[in-house]
């Protein structure tokens, strides 16, 4: 059974949202990485270089994909105020939330 118009909007959404955490998990491990390479006293200076440059990475990406939720969040507000079909809007509703919570949150 194809996806309806809705669910694609809804679960893009939750998708992002779902991305936007594992991004923070991902910069939480790779703080991590790199405390334990520094306090290493036989740490390979390029190796630690690196590992920044993968956290700096991962810090940029999570600005960008908060502009990606804004605007899949205002596309669904958008098509949820002028929906007329008989599918129910709970879910969509709970991602719009979950959105709005999460972008009022400091990246």
């Amino acid at each position: 059974m194809a996806l309806t118009k809705l669910q694609i909007k809804t679960k893009a959404l939750q998708r992002l949202i779902k991305e936007e955490k594992y991004y923070h998990v991902e910069l939480k491990e790779q703080q991590d990485v790199i405390e334990q390479m520094k306090n290493n006293p036989d740490k390979d200076e390029y190796d630690l270089k690196k590992q920044v440059e993968v956290l700096e990475d991962t810090r940029q990406m999570i600005p960008e994909l908060r502009k990606k939720i804004n605007e899949h969040l205002v596309s669904l507000k958008d098509f949820v105020e002028t929906y007329n079909g008989d599918e129910i809007l709970h879910l969509a509703i709970k991602q719009i939330d979950a959105a709005e919570a999460l972008l009022a949150q400091d990246p």
